[in-house]
């Protein structure tokens, strides 16, 4: 059977940025189960720890740009294309056309990885509760969404809040610099590189309260498929955060452009 080639921009930039963000979600949130359930389930430290993690969702972004960025730019974050729609550097038409890829991206990627470790994800499930009949926990649903490390009655709703949206907003600041050709003009071929290495500084930095989601759709979607597959109250844990990494990486994703385009990218030689 032949398969004709796609000519319609909108379904070609569709079809990019879910398989982007699938990359993005398979190889992230396959780096955080690795470390996981490989520790619980050995019993030490073998799969290491957060730097894993960190460096495991840079080289997941890289992926994802070099997979989707030569069609839709690579934004595999609704964050993202809100912000590059804000400082007109994408048409507000295609915003739910990218969103809608995002989600299912990484929905489809957090049933695959569902699939793909749910051997083990047995295994450390009995291993906290072995009258543990078959249910899931929040031993293992941090392998697909975030959760604040500390409990709420210690860290702040507002911590909460300005942690995403401080986090997105340097996300922005760095995949707004690196694109701008009138400031270091990298090379398109560096760009996944850049970025990818940004938000590995990014969960270097700033992972502690909050797990560093700043992707509304990489947390979302594997926690819609948290409930759906029968994990313990997804969207209820500390006092139902979940809204929190959902909605306000938008809002840092626009300072965050917003803020580079009035103090950098105004100011370049062909800026005006």
């Amino acid at each position: 059977m032949k398969i004709g080639k796609i000519t319609n921009q909108y379904v070609r930039e569709f079809l990019a940025e879910t398989l982007g963000t699938f990359a993005l979600v398979i190889f992230g949130d396959g780096a955080v189960a690795q470390v996981v359930l490989g520790n619980a389930a050995r019993g030490n430290s073998f799969f290491g720890g957060f730097l894993n993690i960190s460096f495991g969702y840079g080289l997941a972004l890289m992926i994802g740009i070099c997979i989707s960025g030569g069609v839709s730019g690579g934004h595999l974050n609704p964050a993202v294309t809100l912000a590059m729609a804000a400082v007109k550097n994408l048409k507000w038409i295609k915003v739910p056309i990218y969103m809608a890829g995002q989600y299912l991206g990484a929905f489809l990627a957090a049933l695959v990885l569902w699939g793909e470790y749910a051997d083990a994800i047995k295994i450390v499930e009995l291993g906290q509760d072995p009258a543990n009949s078959g249910s899931y926990t929040s031993a293992t649903h941090v392998i697909f969404a975030s959760y604040p490390f500390f409990g709420t009655n210690q860290v702040t709703t507002l911590s909460l809040v300005m942690d995403q949206m401080l986090g997105t907003a340097m996300l922005l600041i760095i995949i707004v610099a690196v694109t701008d050709k009138n400031n270091m003009n990298i090379q398109s071929s560096l760009v996944p590189f850049t970025i990818g290495l940004g938000l590995t500084a990014i969960h270097l930095s700033f992972g502690l309260n909050a797990g560093c989601g700043i992707n509304p759709a990489r947390d979302f979607s594997p926690r819609v498929l948290t409930i759906l597959a029968g994990w313990e109250e997804p969207f209820k844990a500390a006092d139902s955060w979940f809204w929190i990494p959902w909605l306000l990486p938008h809002v840092g994703g626009v300072l965050g452009a917003g803020l580079y385009k009035v103090m950098v990218g105004m100011h370049t030689k062909d800026g005006e």
